[in-house]
């Protein structure tokens, strides 16, 4: 009986040291996977961080011609004394100024984008008058969808900037929005003139959209442009349903 006893004991001294020598032989690997895994970690929050002022100090960018193009309204509305429109003109170029020089979360309610782009769309609409035809589809039950913020607001800017500004005769853009299953669409639709090019200077805004979703979703996100068979520039994003309804 003592002999068993003996053993067992011999056996766990042996079995504590080769336990003790696997820790100490071990422990430095660990705490470099530790280490790695630290790096990653603030190397992504550094990512995220990097992506977040890049985007934020794009959607802050007020492009030269819209402000001048603005002041111009401004001024014919004062001289043709159109009180009312120059009244509203004025607020709608202030309050799309205070969107974009408002922080705002990782994603908003996109009825929230929406109103703001609005407030955009009615200063180009007073610019271009009748020669400006804006269409929007959407539905009352997507409006409390997810959106990353700007996200709506820099492809409308950038389909007048390069598309519909210089274009002669009758300009469209066609806005829709949409949920399908578990992913909501949006596609801004302009008869201007070339598609523009992820790769190309002028795409820096849409590259800066991608790079965004593929922070925010682990899930399918994209964005295509494309022409239809009318020869219009169709820009769509695609990402996950979420939705931000209290």
């Amino acid at each position: 009986m003592m002999f068993y006893v003996f053993e067992g004991l011999v056996f766990s001294g042996v079995l504590m040291s080769v336990l003790s020598f696997f820790l100490l032989v071990s422990l430095p690997v660990f705490e470099k996977e530790i280490d790695i895994l630290e790096l990653e970690n603030s190397q992504i929050q550094l990512q995220n961080r990097l992506q977040e002022s890049e985007l934020l100090q794009l959607s802050q960018q007020i492009q030269p011609h819209f402000m001048f193009n603005t002041l111009n309204i401004v001024l014919s509305l004062a001289r043709l004394n159109r009180q009312k429109d120059l009244v509203e003109s004025i607020e709608k170029f202030s309050m799309y100024l205070r969107y974009k020089y408002t922080d705002k979360k990782d994603l908003i309610p996109f009825n929230e984008e929406m109103a703001q782009v609005k407030n955009y769309l009615y200063i180009q609409q007073l610019r271009f008058g009748k020669k400006l035809d804006i269409t929007i589809q959407t539905e009352e039950m997507d409006m409390p969808a997810g959106i990353p913020p700007y996200t709506l607001q820099i492809l409308v800017e950038n389909a007048f900037k390069h598309a519909l500004g210089e274009k002669k005769g009758q300009k469209k853009l066609l806005i829709i929005f949409e949920r399908l299953g578990n992913w909501v669409k949006l596609y801004v639709i302009d008869n201007g003139t070339e598609p523009l090019d992820l790769q190309s200077s002028q795409g820096i805004g849409l590259e800066n959209i991608r790079k965004r979703l593929k922070l925010l979703f682990d899930l399918y996100t994209d964005i295509s442009i494309t022409k239809n068979k009318e020869q219009e520039t169709v820009v769509q994003v695609v990402w996950p349903y979420i939705t931000l309804e209290d």
